[in-house]
């Protein structure tokens, strides 16, 4: 964790009480996986207006308060992702910071804590600066657990291996999997299949409102 201690504290704090403020079923962990390949439709809605009180609707149902906290910034900020953790036995909490402001980060974001949840122990606490890049086990089944709900292996492959990633080619495939087409190009750009500069254009991008407390715009 690369953030100023006292930063991630007072973030992680006001997590907190945002979470406490939503009204949560008791935790159902079937429901909670199976609510995941909704989750991944929402992908496709670009307002964050829209898609953000549904993701919490949706959670909540399942025991899952997902809350939007913006990071610290500067040399004594955050520097934070993500964090996912226990309020209660039965309350979980996923805390998103929208860090790099786009629908690829943020999605991956989403998985990766939800993966935390329903993957590993009640008891463990997990603050998350940069998803993607594993840096134990548990991390990197977060990892792996995010990747392949958003973008199936054997898709990825078949794509990859036809050599064409212009934009067109790109919107192409991501229609045919169900995302956004940002989240591919993520997934590209982070395994170097394609220089950061190809398909920029395709990524939504968010900005805090000016009354951001776990809202964002577009």
């Amino acid at each position: 964790m690369e953030g100023h201690p006292a930063a991630v504290a007072a973030w992680l704090r006001q997590g907190e009480l945002e979470a406490r403020e939503i009204e949560c079923q008791p935790y159902d962990e079937r429901k909670f996986r199976a609510l995941l390949p909704r989750l991944r439709a929402l992908t496709l809605i670009k307002d964050p207006a829209v898609f953000v009180p549904e993701l919490q609707r949706l959670c909540a149902e399942c025991g899952v308060a997902v809350v939007f906290v913006p990071e610290i910034p500067g040399k004594q900020g955050t520097r934070l992702c993500g964090a996912a953790r226990w309020l209660t036995p039965e309350k979980a909490l996923i805390q998103l910071s929208l860090r790099y402001k786009d629908d690829g980060n943020l999605w991956f974001t989403l998985f990766h804590e939800a993966a935390h949840i329903l993957l590993h122990s009640k008891k463990a606490f997990f603050v998350d600066d940069n998803v993607g890049e594993g840096a134990d086990e548990q991390e990197a089944e977060a990892d792996n657990f995010a990747r392949n709900l958003l973008i199936p292996p054997s898709a990825l492959l078949r794509f990859v291996a036809s050599d064409v990633f212009t934009d067109a080619a790109l919107r192409h495939f991501a229609d045919e999997i169900g995302i956004a087409p940002g989240i591919v190009v993520g997934r590209l750009q982070h395994d170097k299949v394609i220089g950061w500069n190809i398909g920029n254009s395709l990524k939504a991008r968010y900005e805090w409102a000016n009354d951001s407390h776990g809202r964002s715009s577009e």
